[in-house]
């Protein structure tokens, strides 16, 4: 430690009524057989997480020192006069006790629900040939999608302002729909052609406020954004153009505009905004060369992706990932008490994810 800097412990604690996590699930199936070849079936499926864990501050202030009024009345957790002209905060100023750094407790307060219907078939083809389709329909709702390793990280979910105060909302790990197409022609002198279409849609993400902690407790670019409403004549006029600059954009996605529309005089929902749909294409030929008695070569070729090798614009992911800067914080006004906002441009454009297309060459014996 350099001399003269002062020393910050921080404490990981577990709550004394500290549970383990509990799921309830209940399945609910029927299939159909017509004929020998043909197959449909319903499935219903429903789970309930209770005593989830998180990590909580507890060193952290009971109550706001001041609220925001032009933003809803939301908490901030350090005095005003501790802020700079920048919007800086200094999280050491929302301790409650000056003795310690941050105290991460365990508990296991937190709870998640998710229920989905399946629907799918298959029909056999020929002699050994063979087609199924399935369609998910899915919904999953937590209050903390924390699900991993280092106790910090739990607490930088998207919160209203006290972090402590778990927030309802979509999950982190939500889909809506979800498309699987699967077949393969019968063998036909030794080939044997396949396809595969997986489509999925209907992932979360969060509109945050960026570059410092809002709120004043230690977590960075937790707050989310407070949507100011254009038709306000109090909401100033950059943030107004901001907006419109946003929505009038013809490279926006239509679920960041809707988001946002909806978010207007408001703060932003967790995981509030949709991603929209996207499929990718795989496809497989193989050729079995028979030598002798049961043994075999098995040649095959794969093609992953291949609506990419068609066009570079399909066969692409276009998700905006779970959490999206509407607004940076520019600056903070000490007579009345509010922040100035710089509204980020391109907020709502869609990227270009996935894994391009890939071709594979095989060669197996069978003995």
């Amino acid at each position: 430690m350099p001399e003269g800097a002062d020393f910050i412990s921080t404490i990981n604690a577990i709550s004394e009524d500290f549970r383990v996590p509990n799921t309830v699930k209940a399945n609910v199936n029927y299939n159909k057989f017509i004929g020998d070849r043909f197959r449909v079936g319903a499935n219903a499926l429903f789970s309930y997480t209770y005593n989830n864990y998180v990590y909580l501050e507890r060193n952290l202030v009971d109550e706001p020192f001041f609220r925001l009024e032009n933003e809803g009345n939301r908490g901030v957790f350090v005095p005003a006069g501790t802020i700079s002209d920048r919007g800086q905060t200094n999280w050491l100023f929302s301790r409650a006790s000056e003795n310690v750094g941050r105290v991460l407790e365990l508990n296991s307060v937190a709870s998640a629900y998710q229920y989905a219907f399946i629907l799918d078939g298959s029909v056999r083809i020929g002699k050994d040939g063979y087609f199924t389709a399935s369609y998910t329909f899915n919904q999953a709702f937590d209050n903390s999608s924390y699900n991993c390793c280092v106790a910090n990280t739990s607490t930088f979910l998207p919160v209203v302002d006290d972090s402590r105060a778990l927030n309802w909302g979509y999950s982190d790990n939500q889909f809506r729909d979800k498309v699987v197409l699967n077949g393969a022609s019968p063998t036909w002198k030794g080939f044997v052609f396949g396809a595969s279409l997986i489509g999925i849609g209907g992932s979360r993400y969060s509109f945050m406020t960026s570059n410092g902690s809002l709120q004043g407790d230690f977590p960075l670019n937790n707050a989310l954004a407070f949507v100011f409403d254009p038709n306000d004549p109090a909401t100033p006029d950059a943030i107004r153009a901001g907006y419109e600059a946003i929505l009038n954009d013809p490279n926006t996605a239509e679920s960041a505009k809707r988001y946002l529309r909806e978010s207007f005089g408001s703060v932003a929902r967790r995981n509030g905004g949709e991603n929209p749909f996207f499929f990718t294409v795989d496809l497989r030929l193989l050729k079995t060369i028979k030598t002798f008695g049961k043994q075999r070569f098995e040649v095959s070729a794969d093609v992953f992706n291949f609506m990419n090798l068609l066009n570079k614009d399909w066969g692409v992911n276009n998700d905006l990932g779970r959490t999206r800067n509407l607004q940076s914080i520019r600056g903070f006004d000490q007579a009345t008490r509010t922040y100035q906002y710089n509204v980020e441009s391109g907020v709502g454009v869609l990227p270009i994810n996935g894994t391009p297309w890939r071709m594979q060459l095989g060669l197996r014996y069978a003995f």
